[in-house]
Formats: C-alpha cells, sequence, structure tokens
C-alpha cells in the first residue's frame, strides 16, 4: 500500500498508508545489531511525496526503542553552508556537551571538530595549530575522522539513527563526510536514512551511493503517490467523493500538492478533472496526462501557494518574505531586521504566520517554514528588487550582530553590486576562512568575487591572485578538470614577461594533469613554456626541466628522465639552487634504477640523500617533490631505514606547507616500506589514508594506486572477501591493462585470488604477461619479483612448462642486479618452486634457503617467510622431518611477526602434517578456514550460505554479491567443509540445527567494516 503526508484536520498529527515502508524501517530499527554495523536506506521520491514525513515517523518509533536519533536537513538557498546538514543535526547536541565528554578523542581531533562546531572550546594554543593546518587545505579526511568518533560519543549504548533529509541541497563538504563514514561508520550500531529528490541528486552523492550500493550496503524505499482511497483518508470525512476525485486527479497522487490545492478552495482546477469524477471513471496515466501534464501539476501547487501567501494581511506577507530571505530555520531578530520592522511588529505577523501554519517552531527562538516548497515559493513571491535589498540588510544585521563572514556571504552573493570592495573582501575572508574543511566551498565563494570585481582590464592583478587561488581551491577539492580550465585562463592573462608567476602556474597545471592520468599533455605543456621562456639559463628554466623529467617518469620515458634531470642539475649547480639540485640528483637516481643501471643509481642516490639533508624545513619544502623521487628510489634499491625517514619527514613538511596533492603519493610509498619491511599493521594505516586523500582530490589513478595496495595488503592478512572487493575496484579504476599501473593492478588482484585457494582466476594475468612474456612495460628490477609470482600462478593451475619458462625469465632478469640480493632472491625462490614442482626436493630446499637468506640480508622478513616456506615443505618431502620443522618454525615466526595471519596459517597446516601440534586459529584470524561448524563461517560465506538456503544458482548469487561464479564455487567449497554436509541442499539443515537465522537480512556490511 502506499501512503503519503497528512497535513490536514486530525491527519496531520498521522502517516496515513505507507505500510510496507514503516514495516521495513522498524524491521531495521528491532533488528538492532550485536556488532558495529552501519545500515543505510535511502528514501527516494518527487517533491513533496512525503519523504520528510516518513522520516518524521521513523525517528520517532526510534525515539520510543531507545536509539539516540539524529535529524538534519539541507537547505535551497543555503548550499555553500559547509557541513551545512550535519551541522543541523548535530550542532545542539554538540554545544550541550560537557568537555569531558570529548576529552577521550584526543586534544588533535577535537581542536579539528572546533573548527566545525564552534560550540566545543579548545586550549587557545591547540586552536591556533588547527586553523592554521586546515586553513592549508590538507587531510581533511582526519576531520571526518573526528566527526566519525564524535558521532559515537554522540551515540546511545543502544545505537544511533541519523536521517538526512533534502540531500539534493547538500554541500560538497558534507558528501565528502558522507563517503567516509560509508567507508568507515562509528564503531556502534548506526541506522543512516538519506532521503533526496532522485531527479536532483547531485554527482557528489551520485558517486558516494554508488559505491555503497556497488558493496551492497543501501536499501532504498521509492515513495510513489497516494491511491485515490489514500486521499480519501487524508482529506477526511468532510470531503465529498467528487472533490477527493478531482483533487487526486489535479495533484496526481502528491501529497504536497493535494495539500496545497485543498488549502485554497478559491483555486480554479481543470472543468474535464471535475466531469470526469462525476462520471466515475477511474483515473488512468493516459488520462491524467490529457488533463494536467507534469509541468502544470507544479505551476498549479505554485498558483494556490501565491494565492495563500495574497491572502495574507500585508505586514504578514512582508515576514513571510523576510522569513524566507532569513534562514532555514530562521531566528525572529533577524526577520525583524530584513523586513524593516520593530521586533513586536515582526513577533506578531511570525503568530499569524504560526496560526496559518505556514511557520513552525523548529527549537528555542527559531522557526522554519512547514515545507521547504513553502518557502521557495515565498521567496519567488518576494519580487527580484526587494530581494537585493532585503538580502543587503540581512547582510548589515549580520554584521552588527558579529557574526562570521562566511555566515554573512550567502546575503552578499544575492545583494552585492559590481564594484563593491566591502563585498569582495567579506567573500574572499570567508573562502579563506572555509578552504581548509570545504574547498569547494571557497571555490565557489572566489567565483562570486570574481564576478563582482570591475573590469580593469584582463591583466588587473587582483583578478589574476583570485583566478590562482580558485584554482588551488579547487584542485583540493578535487574538480581537477575545473581547476585545470581555470589555469589555462590564468596562463591566457599572464603576459610573457611575468616568467616566475607562469611557471607556477603551469607546474601547477602539469601536476593536475598528472593527477588526471594525462602524463603526455604534462610534457607538452612544461616544453612549451620552457622554449618560450625568455631566459633558457634561470630558476623558471630549472624548475620546468624538471617537470619535464617528473613527467618523462610517468609516462615510462627513462632515457628522457636522465636527460631532463642531467640538464636541471648543471643548471640548478649555475645558479646555487641547493633544493633544484637535490630534486634533479632525486629524479636522477630513481631514472638510473629504472634504466637497471644500478650502480648509477646508487651512486646519485648517495648524492640525493645528501642534498636532501642538507636542505631546512623551509628548503625542503618548496621541492617536496625531490623527497617522493628519492623516498621510490631508496625503496626499490632495497634502502628501507633511508626511504622511511626521508617519506616521514616529507609526510611531515606536506602536512605543515599545505601540499596534499603529494600525500596520497607520499602515503603509498611509505606504506610500500612498511610493507617491505613486514609491518602489514601500519602499512594498511598508510594505505587506508591515501586512499581518502586520493578521493579527496578525485584522482582516479592515484585512487587505483592506494586501492590495489589495500588489496595487497588484505591478501596477506587473510582478509578474502576485503582483498578481492579491493582488487576488483582497483581494476575497474586503472581500466584495461594497458599500462603499468593497470597490469599492476591487475596483477595484485590475481595475487588476492591465488592467496584465497582459487589459482583459476590466475590464467587471465598469465595470458596478459604471454602476450609481453619480457614485461616491457615493467621496471628491469622489478621484473624478477614479477617473474616469481608468475611461477607460482603457472604451478598452481598445472602449467609446469609455463612456470618453467617464467623461472627461467626470472634468473635472466636478475644477473644484472648484484647489488640488490631481495631481487635476486625472487629468482631463487621462482626456481625452487620450480625445483620442487618436478620431484626434486632436496635441490629445491637449498635454493629455498639461499633466496631466504638474501631475503633476510635485503631487511624483507615477508618474502623471507615465503621462501622458508617453501624450503620447509621441499624438506619434507625429501624426508627431512627435523629440518623441515625448523624451517616451517621459522617461517610462521616471520609470518606472525608480521602479521600476514594467511601465510602463517599455511605454515601451520603444513607444520600438522608433520604431526607437530600448532593452535587452530591464528591471532588476529576471524575465522580460521580449517574449524568446523557455523561458527567457522567468515561474513561473506553465511551470506552466500543464506543466500544458497533460498535456491539461487552460484552465477545468480555471483551477480547479486558482485563476484565470480568461480569464486561463489570456492566459498560454497568451504561452507560445505566446515558445516560437515556433501552437498548445497545440506546448508540448510546444519543452519537450522544450530537455529540459524536462515530468513534474515543478510549482513553486507561486512565489507565496510573491515576498511579500517
Amino acid at each position: 500500500m502506499r501512503g503519503g503526508d497528512v497535513g490536514l484536520g486530525d491527519g496531520a498529527r498521522r502517516l496515513v498508508g505507507r505500510v510496507r515502508e514503516k514495516e521495513l524501517l522498524e524491521q531495521v530499527l528491532l533488528d538492532r545489531p550485536r556488532d558495529e554495523v552501519t545500515r543505510v536506506i535511502e528514501v527516494v521520491g518527487e517533491p513533496g511525496i512525503g519523504k520528510s514525513r516518513l522520516l518524521g515517523e521513523m525517528r520517532a518509533g526510534a525515539c520510543r526503542q531507545g536509539w539516540m536519533v539524529l535529524a538534519g536537513h539541507a537547505t535551497e538557498l543555503e548550499r555553500h553552508n559547509s557541513f551545512g546538514v550535519f551541522l543541523d543535526a548535530m550542532g545542539d547536541h554538540v554545544a550541550s556537551l560537557d568537555p569531558h565528554d570529548l576529552a577521550g578523542l584526543g586534544t588533535e581531533l577535537v581542536g579539528e571538530l572546533a573548527m566545525v562546531f564552534p560550540g566545543i572550546l579548545v586550549p587557545r594554543d591547540s586552536a591556533e595549530a588547527t586553523h592554521e593546518r586546515l586553513a592549508l587545505g590538507v587531510e581533511r579526511y582526519r576531520l571526518h575522522l573526528a566527526i566519525c568518533a564524535l558521532l559515537g560519543r554522540l551515540a546511545s549504548p543502544l545505537g544511533l539513527v541519523l536521517t538526512l533529509d533534502d540531500l539534493h541541497w547538500g554541500d560538497v563538504a558534507s558528501f565528502e563526510l558522507l563517503g567516509y563514514l560509508l567507508r568507515h561508520p562509528p564503531r556502534v550500531p548506526v541506522v543512516l536514512v538519506l532521503a533526496y529528490r532522485p531527479g536532483q541528486r547531485p554527482g557528489r552523492l551520485a558517486a558516494v551511493l554508488t559505491q555503497a550500493m556497488r558493496e551492497g550496503m543501501v536499501r532504498r524505499i521509492e515513495l510513489g503517490p497516494l491511491s485515490l482511497d489514500e486521499v480519501a483518508e487524508f482529506l477526511g470525512p468532510d470531503v465529498d467523493r467528487v472533490r477527493c476525485r478531482v483533487l487526486h486527479q489535479a495533484s496526481g497522487g502528491n501529497p504536497f500538492y493535494l495539500e496545497a490545492l485543498a488549502r485554497v478552495p478559491e483555486v480554479q482546477l481543470p472543468t474535464s478533472a471535475v466531469a470526469e469524477s462525476r462520471s466515475g471513471a477511474l483515473l488512468t496515466a493516459q488520462s491524467r496526462s490529457a488533463v494536467l501534464s507534469l509541468d502544470d501539476v507544479p505551476a498549479v501547487v505554485r498558483a494556490s501557494l501565491q494565492a495563500e501567501l495574497a491572502m495574507l494581511p500585508e505586514r504578514v506577507r512582508l515576514v513571510a518574505h523576510a522569513s524566507a530571505v532569513a534562514g532555514d530555520p530562521f531566528e525572529p531578530d533577524l526577520v525583524a531586521a530584513v523586513a524593516g520592522l520593530s521586533r513586536q511588529g515582526a513577533d506578531l505577523a511570525l503568530d499569524e504566520l504560526v496560526a496559518r501554519d505556514l511557520v513552525h517552531p523548529a527549537g528555542p527562538g527559531r522557526f522554519s517554514y512547514r515545507h521547504p516548497i513553502v518557502r521557495a515559493a515565498a521567496y519567488e513571491d518576494a519580487g527580484a528588487g526587494w530581494l537585493v535589498r532585503a538580502h543587503a540588510r540581512a547582510w548589515n544585521a549580520l554584521e552588527e550582530r558579529a557574526a562570521s563572514v562566511v555566515r554573512c556571504a550567502p546575503h552578499v552573493e544575492h545583494a552585492a553590486l559590481s564594484g563593491n570592495d566591502k563585498a569582495i573582501a567579506v567573500l574572499v575572508a570567508a573562502a579563506k576562512a572555509v578552504a581548509g574543511r570545504a574547498p569547494a566551498d571557497a571555490a565557489h565563494w572566489l567565483s562570486v568575487a570574481l564576478r563582482l570585481l570591475p573590469d580593469e582590464g584582463e591583466g588587473d592583478v587582483r583578478r589574476l591572485e583570485l583566478l590562482t587561488d580558485m584554482a588551488t581551491f579547487l584542485g583540493i577539492s578535487g574538480q581537477l578538470w575545473q581547476a585545470r580550465d581555470v589555469l589555462h585562463e590564468v596562463l591566457r592573462l599572464l603576459p610573457r614577461t611575468a616568467a616566475d608567476r607562469r611557471v607556477r602556474a603551469v607546474s601547477f597545471c602539469a601536476a593536475l594533469e598528472h593527477l588526471l592520468g594525462r602524463h603526455a599533455e604534462a610534457s607538452a605543456l612544461l616544453l612549451t613554456e620552457l622554449r618560450g621562456l625568455p631566459q633558457l639559463e634561470d630558476g623558471g628554466a630549472t624548475a620546468l626541466q624538471l617537470g619535464l623529467a617528473e613527467a618523462s617518469l610517468r609516462r615510462g620515458d627513462v632515457a628522457g628522465a636522465r636527460t631532463w634531470a642531467g640538464t636541471a642539475h648543471m643548471l640548478a649547480n649555475r645558479h646555487e639552487d641547493r633544493a633544484a639540485r637535490a630534486t634533479a640528483a632525486s629524479f636522477a637516481a630513481y631514472a638510473d634504477y629504472l634504466a637497471a643501471d644500478i650502480p648509477a643509481a646508487l651512486k646519485h642516490c648517495d648524492h640525493a640523500a645528501l642534498l636532501v639533508d642538507g636542505l631546512t624545513d623551509g628548503e625542503l619544502a618548496q621541492r617536496l617533490d625531490s623527497v617522493a623521487w628519492l623516498g621510490w628510489a631508496e625503496h626499490d634499491l632495497e634502502r628501507y631505514d633511508a626511504a622511511g625517514r626521508h617519506l616521514e619527514r616529507g609526510l611531515a613538511l606536506a602536512r605543515a606547507t599545505g601540499q596534499n596533492y603529494l600525500l596520497t603519493t607520499l602515503l603509498v610509498s611509505r606504506g610500500s616500506v612498511l610493507l617491505w619491511q613486514g609491518l602489514l599493521t601500519q602499512a594498511e594505516d598508510c594505505f587506508a589514508d591515501a586512499e581518502e586523500a586520493a578521493l579527496l582530490v578525485r584522482s582516479q589513478w592515484l585512487h587505483a594506486f592506494a586501492l590495489a595496495m589495500r588489496c595487497r595488503v588484505a591478501a596477506l592478512t587473510r582478509e578474502p572477501d576485503q582483498a578481492l572487493r579491493l582488487g576488483q575496484q582497483a581494476c575497474r579504476l586503472a581500466g584495461p591493462p594497458a599500462d603499468w599501473l593497470s597490469l599492476w593492478t591487475a596483477k595484485l588482484l590475481a595475487h588476492a585470488h591465488l592467496m584465497t585457494g582459487d589459482p583459476d582466476e590466475c590464467s587471465s594475468i598469465l595470458d596478459i604477461a604471454g602476450s609481453d612474456p619480457e614485461l616491457s612495460t615493467v621496471d628491469p628490477a622489478r621484473r624478477p619479483a614479477w617473474f616469481e609470482f608468475l611461477t607460482t600462478a603457472a604451478l598452481a593451475l598445472d602449467r609446469a612448462a609455463e612456470g618453467e619458462q617464467w623461472a627461467t625469465r626470472a634468473e635472466a632478469a636478475a644477473t644484472s642486479l648484484v647489488a640488490l640480493p631481495g631481487r635476486r632472491a625472487f629468482a631463487r625462490l621462482a626456481r625452487a618452486r620450480v625445483l620442487y614442482a618436478s620431484s626434486d626436493p632436496a635441490h629445491a630446499s637449498t635454493t629455498a634457503r639461499t633466496a631466504a637468506a638474501e631475503f633476510t640480508k635485503s631487511g624483507n622478513p615477508l618474502d623471507a617467510g615465503r621462501a622458508w616456506l617453501v624450503a620447509g615443505t621441499a624438506t619434507a618431502a625429501a624426508g627431512e622431518r627435523p629440518r623441515a620443522l625448523e624451517d616451517l618454525e621459522q617461517a610462521r615466526a616471520l609470518f606472525a611477526h608480521c602479521g600476514a595471519s594467511g601465510l602463517q596459517e599455511r605454515a601451520s597446516r603444513e607444520l600438522r602434517r608433520l604431526g607437530r601440534r600448532v593452535p587452530r586459529g591464528v591471532t588476529g584470524q576471524r575465522n580460521p578456514r580449517d574449524a568446523i561448524g557455523p561458527a567457522a563461517l567468515t561474513s561473506r560465506e553465511r551470506e552466500v550460505a543464506e543466500l544458497l538456503v533460498t535456491g539461487m544458482t552460484s552465477r545468480q548469487i555471483a551477480a547479486k554479491l558482485y563476484l565470480s561464479p568461480r569464486t561463489i564455487d570456492h566459498h560454497v567449497e568451504h561452507i560445505t567443509a566446515k558445516l560437515g554436509v556433501t552437498s548445497r541442499t545440506g546448508v540448510a539443515s546444519a543452519l537450522a540445527m544450530v537455529g540459524g537465522d536462515v530468513g534474515s537480512v543478510p549482513d553486507v556490511s561486512h565489507s565496510c567494516r573491515q576498511a579500517r
């Protein structure tokens, strides 16, 4: 049954219809989760269909059951109110908190919260430091983390219900925060209800929800129109059947339209509708469109609202207009100032508006229109000229009350005339105030300021400054294409004689091109600017040459990178530019490594490290890319401690100076160092932060990069569902294998399948690699590791001959890497695997032990453990049980130290086969695969089991869960093994015997909970 929002008579206090919708919401509330689960419900429908009323009904039910309930709504005229919908939901609750309630969050997080919630007080020095950091636009995900933690504090012990209404009018900062909450929900049971008009859904909101839907987190409620019987119930017994039919047809069953039409009897309804109603004909879609088009219905409602406003006394109508300008909710004293009335006169008029049910009380000292459409009608009814003057009065009144520039800015936008310097100053100040936490809003305020600038010529200095800042804020907010376009305009306006400013603009534009994955375009831009410089031997030329060295590296042009880095180094020496020299040396070191010229790479790396360490923080902050490239070079040259030290310094400076476009690269680099050092937990933290930074910048290339690394860690820590989900997402972003990134993401997804016992899914990466067996797109020094993986995959698929070929290539690739024992070790490990597969276990064990020693020498305990695992398995096959036990214990200890629980369990299984008693289950392991019974099922396996019980096939389950049918088959194998049954039909019986809740809604948020 469908239903709607009652607005007349006794029905105004209750909800008509919506039986199925209410049952679903009640089920969600009653089915209280036992652990931290976020359940997301979309409530969508056209304007006035009853979304807000349904949310109100749910909130009332949640309160009765003991949930903590928060409610926020976005508003049409305040779309650039940063975090507006969350401020509306949480602001009053935060203001009432005792400082001791927040102490557990830590000083840093509380300081960041104070930048959004004015009611939070922090020590002066902490507040100033936080303000400075946020003003730089870095790590907005830290602010999101703080708000997420605050929501957890606000929740009751039983959980939290958070409803966010009218999200189609939400601001970008709120959408970014919403995305974070879906990826990293508060550590309490949460029901998140989102209401919006689907036809007006912004792109940022769509992106957030699309990903959540893909992960199965979201359930949707679509509200339709009222039926004729529900209209009769809505209108009450005093309205005759004929008028019910007329109003039903005229409103299209939309509750708000229906209410608006019913409130004003004088509105002329179509005579054809009356005639048809009297004839008793049922309304059909065809007859409805013949009477009123979809465009006509809102027009009729607008006419009814305007008629309702026209009937108001003049002063009451004036206050209605002023209230629409003042905000939502609005305060009576501001309304009085906007209307130009005394407070007493304004209050009397507000009383009349409340009596006529146009506005409602919205908390102590505040009021709100009964519906956003009513506010929009009152605003439109005021007249354009009056509105300009009214916003000016609102601006002045807020200034007199010492309101913030952020609160004044929306009124300045609607009131100021071109050339108003005071208005421009307010808008620029508002942009700077919100830049750190909401750079998209900062860019908007600057765009308004630019419109107000007088036309003083294209080269106006203020215009260029505002355009440059606007490009920065657009880039920080992830609007990369728009930022690029603005910088192109800056370059068009800047004369060739302004060389320094042009070089800075071109360098930033090239950085944006790299974030967009357009490395060739970045090279062309830099080269064109270099050729146009009036003096080719100044500092600007050095900066452009360094940019070309980076662009060459990103395009895979190693020879070009070495050439540009050498030229830049000579020019920097001539000008005694120490920071540029350090950067050039760092590029040279990495380019030498990529060219497999290891002696030259080590020499340049020593030189670069000396130069970087000799720079002050101020000097280094001017060329932080030097740290990024030096860190990568040291990482790949197996100097992990030095790489970690330099990358940590780079991260600290990036955060302190606002260079957030480098954060993802630096975080991934630091995480990769930690991964090779066997510190998987710390590595995952870096990669998770890198993903958040990439999402805020909205770089698909960087996002794929971070996801692929998280996939790798999840595969090693035995989180198969997580690993596959992340790997699949990374591959979607990177696209089909065409460059090193897409090939690399495909490899890491294949590795995840191999770790989950699904080697068949590795066949595609073997076929791709087979089309280019020398792996020309892979760095020469990285090829031994690639070949070792391909050897492992081929042998797992019983493709022994192919495995032999890959192992041979690994050995050939390692011959020139004498100075890198860890790289040579991969070739030895590949050969050990082939020897074991060819029934030469003694030779295999010796080769694997040599590989383990070389991995250990390079500082790589994780791969040393893999080599010890092969050595122990081969030694056991050779009949040397005591030696095999030692090797396997060595492997197991290394895996335990690293946190590689998946590999640790493999070593444990090999030990058990030799009779060694090893405890079942591994620390940190959620569900041991070889445990028995329903309790041993992972969250994904239980989800598959519950779908199996419904009779779904593997293909159907795969489609529902966005997995492959082969993966589902593997899950089924594990399920039947753990439950001790031999067929799918036995799954239902096994679950039923232990009271399995096979009819419940599957827990589809497991992968989200495991995100951090």
